[in-house]
């Protein structure tokens, strides 16, 4: 199998890592945090510019008709550079619900504008007690005479506080563990009755908190079929995880970098410490966790998701990055020694960033069990 880059795919490669190098700095990213929005809105326009935000769409859309291997190799340089902007939240989940959803003016009002950066969208999915299960809804859709009324509370939404538009899942039948009668529903951020608590999270990003309470919305935001959207969250999942795969090989890639260059200049006793082969034995297992995950990426990107067999590889992938990626930051953090544990040293700043890609959509725990449950 031919498994190089096609001339576009190679041109994404360079121009992504080109850009990231040129305007993404460590101190850079830090003052993008602090800043209220906690991200640049001219780096985002600038992605837009470039055509990353819309080169997951498909060309009738107004996109690119990129693939998964096209946002693989972009979300990977991603994870090299620790690219704070909501580019998951916006482009890969709320993206992939909108186009997964029936055609309508306002899906095809909302993808022209996320693609040519002038809005953004996040997708709340969770609930207080809902753990992982994203057909645990208790979210309430009620039908009135001219719309809907909502009322429900949806957590640690990403980006939630920095977008336009806010979709959810909501139940308007069934049982509250149900899939069927799941809904997609879109708000405006500035709908009334709908509040929005921002929060910074432990790797810099920011989500949010969002409750709605007797919120009234026309017919037009429903988005997906009545009762039938659990299918479209579904597919959206898997397609998130395989760019999380994808950032968090890029993550790994650089704490290995970063682990090998600093045991190559700090000494211990006159020499380097990457001189003892204790420290060599624990280096060399980095890369091979390492290269795991670039291979597992890699394997999810070229899959197509709806088969069984393939549903495992991206599963896989997703279990790796809780237990690789966190044997691979742990060795990275105990080698750097105390400086590792520092604010100030980058390492940190990665292994933070990896941590929560563990638990984003469900940990390696949760899809160990879901791995299980496909019976071939």
């Amino acid at each position: 199998m031919d498994l190089s880059f096609s001339e576009d795919q190679e041109l994404i490669k360079s121009s992504v890592e080109k850009f990231i190098t040129d305007n993404y700095h460590s101190q850079k990213r830090r003052k993008i945090i602090a800043e209220a929005k906690g991200f640049n809105e001219s780096i985002w326009k600038s992605f837009s510019e470039l055509g990353w935000l819309g080169l997951p769409f498909p060309e009738e859309l107004g996109g690119h008709g990129g693939g998964l291997v096209d946002l693989m190799i972009l979300m990977k340089a991603f994870g090299r550079g620790l690219v704070i902007e909501p580019y998951v939240s916006t482009i890969v989940m709320s993206g992939k619900l909108l186009t997964l959803c029936p055609q309508g003016n306002l899906r095809d009002n909302i993808l022209s504008d996320i693609i040519k950066g002038e809005k953004k969208a996040s997708f709340g999915y969770a609930e207080p007690g809902s753990r992982f299960n994203s057909h645990d809804v208790e979210t309430i859709a009620k039908k009135t005479s001219n719309g809907w009324e909502i009322n429900g509370h949806k957590t640690v939404v990403f980006g939630g506080g920095q977008s336009d538009y806010i979709l959810i899942s909501a139940r308007t039948s069934g049982d509250r563990f149900d899939k069927n009668g799941i809904s997609i529903f879109c708000l405006n951020a500035n709908s009334p009755n709908l509040n929005i608590q921002d929060y910074p999270t432990i790797d810099g990003f920011r989500a949010a908190e969002i409750r709605m309470k007797n919120l009234k919305i026309d017919d037009e935001y429903l988005l997906s079929e009545k009762d039938n959207g659990y299918e479209i969250i579904e597919e959206t999942f898997l397609n998130t995880i395989v760019a999380s795969a994808a950032e968090a090989s890029g993550i790994m890639e650089k704490m290995y970098e970063m682990t090998l260059e600093y045991i190559s200049t700090r000494k211990q006793f006159g020499v380097a410490i990457g001189k003892f082969q204790a420290i060599q034995h624990r280096a060399v297992e980095m890369l091979i966790l390492s290269e795991e995950m670039s291979s597992l990426s890699a394997m999810s990107a070229l899959t197509n998701n709806k088969s069984l067999t393939n549903k495992k590889t991206i599963y896989s992938s997703k279990i790796h990055i809780g237990i690789g990626g966190k044997k691979l930051g742990q060795e990275a953090i105990q080698l750097h020694g105390g400086m590792g544990v520092t604010e100030e040293m980058e390492i940190g700043q990665y292994f933070k960033r990896l941590t929560l890609l563990d638990t984003f959509l469900g940990n390696s725990d949760f899809y160990l069990k879901q791995y299980a449950k496909i019976d071939f």
